[in-house]
């Protein structure tokens, strides 16, 4: 509604400029030479490019994660974007960036106005995870590890004699690719048909896990899928609203729904000297929706709706039970495959109304079912670790219903006070879960203050239950302790608070803000007991002189949780509690300086993060069975420094460094190497560490009229 309102103001300016300047026409006045300089609409073509080069001197996967600079070495910078515009209104407009690297993207817009958009778009993401890794698996085919042919297998690590010769370094990671296009056309004013489409596929390989019976293994799991997408729809607007009619559809494809592996020690079961792992199944779902808001004729109010009804299915084949064809005989599969059926519904409708000046309120509605109308299922038995389990077993449906209702108020008691108050509920049924039903009531008041034009004070307190009904334990081939509750399904007592001020003393910009929460789970005697969570931080910033300003920030944050559970035997049990503690750091502080000299600019950044989370287990009997877990710390050091030169109105030179230092310690994998674990056959991913120092130069060169034209 905001922006409708700027639009009509824009508007209306101009047809009052127009109005004058016909008037002052009528008076004699010659406009003939006037110019526009400020017009809004790009005229001919303007393009700009960059090329420039970065060298890397360290190889790093944490360093590179995201951004493609994970190996030691030289990368191009190359960027370029551009676009033109006729008098008629045809248009189009490029946008490439980083193609050197391996986040580029290129995106292609062209149309005309008020008719006809095209785009074309494509982009690259990776994800790099760790480059210390090692392997004896090779990959044979698509869906199958192999070991080597002189592979000598092991009741243990130690006994794997040939494991030094036969390791080979793998990096863990992905690439992600997305090509996509999109057409919208105008209809008219006030109706506009739409459609997009985009494919996204995605290679590589993640670290996998596997076991038989009580040995384990690590592995490189393959990666490869691709995902489509599709939307259409129409959009039809009028003056007080609008209306959008869409469908969406989603197939994702996995080349590998089941993945073999050689077992690497000695098998239990002359048989047993593969294994195998289900993938993600190829899967469908769509969605068709209407969304939109319109205006009502009192009280400045508006009221925005979405209602969508959606399916998804399923129907890869099981895999069976075991690669023991042994182990199979004994049992069989309750049918060939899931022939999964899911249909979803989501209401929501929002309500906002201004009674007043001094007077603002909303309330909304949400309603979100999931049902499962997949066939139910159960086995006389079952494969567990080379093992048939002979009990019973069930793959049950879950489904569930929700309900949300939430308002709020506020009135502008004076004009440097304003005092408001909320609250939701949230309904939430399940089936074939422990419990049936839980709801939670949120209530809270905020105030908002401006008792001086320098400060502003924000403030919100406000608490939470959750009422959880009965609590059955569901039965099952491996029971469950009954005294042990899931924390969502549980009841939890909850208070939170956040406060913020912001005030403008002298030259100086400062924001400060705090906040804390604490939740009690008084009913469960076992499981999540209790979690508290706060946090503070800070920003201070301000001009040096009319062409410098320099900042300095910092927050800290502390989450900690509490947890009970109990050994069960058959003739004792004994208690236990382990308290989880982790803590971030952060600090920055930095400076720009433009214009210096009318020619150079540059700016300066530093970043500090630094995160610990001790573990605390504490045993009732033996007591030496307790104690602390070694910490897991993380710190980072981050300088930036970047400076520009514009050698003309159309070139401008460009340089930077960029130094990272990034340490951590991981009792889980440090020091663990293939064979360090008699019973785990490692890829020893070591923890992140690495100290990379980028440098970098480039050159901007822009084309089209002179900015002096």
């Amino acid at each position: 509604m905001r922006n409708d309102k700027l639009m009509l103001a824009v508007a209306m300016s101009a047809i009052f400029a127009a109005a004058g300047a016909a008037a002052e026409n009528a008076a004699g006045v010659d406009t003939s030479d006037w110019a526009c300089e400020s017009c809004p609409f790009q005229k001919d073509y303007e393009a700009e490019a960059t090329l420039g080069a970065e060298y890397v001197d360290e190889d790093s996967a944490k360093f590179g994660e995201y951004n493609g600079l994970d190996q030691k070495g030289a990368y191009a910078d190359v960027s370029a974007r551009g676009g033109g515009r006729t008098e008629s209104g045809t248009y189009y407009r490029y946008d490439l960036k980083d193609l050197g690297l391996d986040t580029r993207e290129a995106k292609f817009v062209a149309g005309r106005e008020g008719v006809i958009e095209g785009k074309l778009y494509y982009d690259e993401l990776p994800h790099r995870v760790w480059d210390t890794t090692a392997t004896p698996y090779t990959r044979s085919g698509k869906d199958a590890l192999r070991l080597p042919s002189d592979w000598v297998r092991g009741g243990s690590t130690s006994g794997m004699t040939a494991l030094a010769g036969a390791l080979s370094p793998v990096d863990i990671g992905t690439d992600r690719t997305t090509v996509g296009a999109g057409l919208a056309y105008l209809f008219g004013s006030n109706l506009k048909f739409f459609a997009d489409y985009s494919r996204q596929d995605i290679e590589g390989s993640k670290l996998a896990s596997a076991n038989f019976l009580f040995l384990a293994l690590q592995y490189p799991e393959p990666i490869d899928a691709a995902h489509d997408q599709v939307e259409a729809g129409a959009t039809y607007r009028w003056k007080s609203g609008f209306a959008k009619l869409s469908w969406y559809g989603s197939s994702y494809d996995n080349s590998v729904t089941a993945l073999t592996f050689d077992n690497p020690y000695l098998p239990a079961a002359p048989d047993t000297v593969q294994g195998r792992k289900a993938g993600a199944p190829d899967n469908k779902a769509q969605t068709l929706a209407l969304d939109g808001n319109f205006l009502l004729p009192w009280w400045n109010s508006v009221l925005s709706y979405r209602l969508a009804e959606g399916t998804m299915d399923q129907t890869e084949d099981f895999l069976p039970f075991s690669t023991s064809a042994a182990l199979n005989a004994t049992t069989l599969l309750p049918r060939g495959d899931l022939n999964a059926d899911v249909s979803t519904s989501h209401y929501r409708a929002t309500l906002s109304v201004r009674p007043h000046p001094r007077l603002r309120a909303h309330v909304g509605y949400r309603y979100d079912e999931r049902d499962d109308g997949t066939a139910d299922f159960s086995t006389t038995g079952f494969v567990e670790s080379d093992s048939v389990i002979g009990a019973p077993a069930s793959a049950r449906r879950y489904s569930y219903k929700r309900t949300r209702v939430d308002g709020y108020g506020e009135a502008r008691v004076f004009d440097w006070l304003s005092i408001g108050a909320g609250a939701e509920s949230d309904k939430l049924e399940r089936s074939n879960q422990e419990t049936d039903q839980t709801k939670e009531e949120r209530s809270y008041v905020e105030i908002r203050m401006r008792p001086w034009g320098s400060i502003e004070v924000n403030g919100r307190y406000g608490n939470a239950n959750v009422k959880a009904g009965d609590y059955t334990v569901i039965s099952g081939p491996i029971p469950e302790n009954p005294l042990l509750r899931k924390f969502n399904q549980a009841d939890r007592d909850s208070d939170f608070a956040e406060l913020r001020l912001g005030f403008s003393p002298w030259k100086l910009a400062i924001a400060l803000e705090g906040s804390y929460s604490f939740d009690a789970y008084r009913q469960s005697p076992l499981g999540l007991v209790s979690g508290r969570d706060y946090r503070y931080a800070g920003t201070v910033s301000m001009p040096v002189g009319e062409k410098a300003s320099v900042y300095l920030s910092g927050s800290y944050q502390n989450i900690a949780t509490k947890q009970a559970g109990e050994e069960v035997f058959p003739n004792w049990s004994r208690l236990w509690q382990v308290d989880h503690e982790d803590e971030f750091t952060t600090a920055g502080g930095g400076m720009v300086w433009k214009k210096v000299a009318d020619k150079v600019d540059v700016r300066l950044d530093y970043t500090y993060a630094r995160s610990q989370g001790p573990i605390d287990a504490m045993v009732d009997y033996p007591s030496s069975a307790g104690g602390a877990f070694p910490k897991l710390q993380t710190e980072l050091n981050s300088v930036r420094l970047s400076a520009s030169y514009d050698v003309n109105e159309r070139l401008r030179v460009g340089a930077a460094w960029t130094w990272e230092d990034y340490s951590s310690s991981d009792w889980q994998i440090a020091g663990v190497e293939p064979a360090t674990l008699p019973n785990l056959l490692s890829m020893s991913p070591d923890p992140y560490d690495y100290s990379v120092n980028v440098i970098g130069v480039s050159f901007t060169y822009r084309f089209g009229p002179s900015v002096n034209d």
